[in-house]
């Protein structure tokens, strides 16, 4: 009977404990923030001969404080190999979220093709993906 008394309150104490391995677990496959959605742009907001600016409107997509605006370009459509990318506040009280990426090193008199996307703290996407759009240089 001792060990039965010993034995039964151990795994109330133990069920006590917050151990937390099966919540790790189903915590880390629960999304951080919601997807967000394109709600203006992508479109240019200026561009110089060697940079442009891109700006979007999305959703706020909630997360992490920290998000990145992220813009894919090339001058060939299918091959939008360079990346800029530029920091961005989150502020909860805001429904949208307004991203502008700076794009240095470009060349005159050039048509560029680009697509936005942003994306949490992590690199993870926030769920915006824009199609192909273009821009030409002065």
């Amino acid at each position: 009977m001792k060990s039965f008394i010993l034995t039964f309150a151990f795994v109330i104490i133990a069920g006590l404990i917050p151990w937390g391995f099966a919540d790790d677990a189903v915590m880390a496959a629960v999304p951080t923030h919601k997807a967000a959605q394109l709600t203006a742009g992508p479109e240019l907001e200026t561009a110089t001969d060697t940079s442009a600016i891109i700006r979007w409107t999305t959703i706020n997509p909630g997360g992490t404080a920290l998000h990145y605006g992220v813009v894919h370009y090339g001058t060939d459509a299918k091959n939008l190999t360079q990346v800029a990318q530029s920091p961005n506040r989150r502020n909860p009280s805001h429904p949208d979220m307004i991203f502008r990426v700076r794009i240095m090193r470009l060349n005159s008199n050039t048509t560029y093709y680009y697509k936005v996307e942003s994306t949490g703290a992590t690199g993870a996407s926030d769920g915006v993906s824009s199609s192909v759009k273009t821009f030409k240089t002065q």
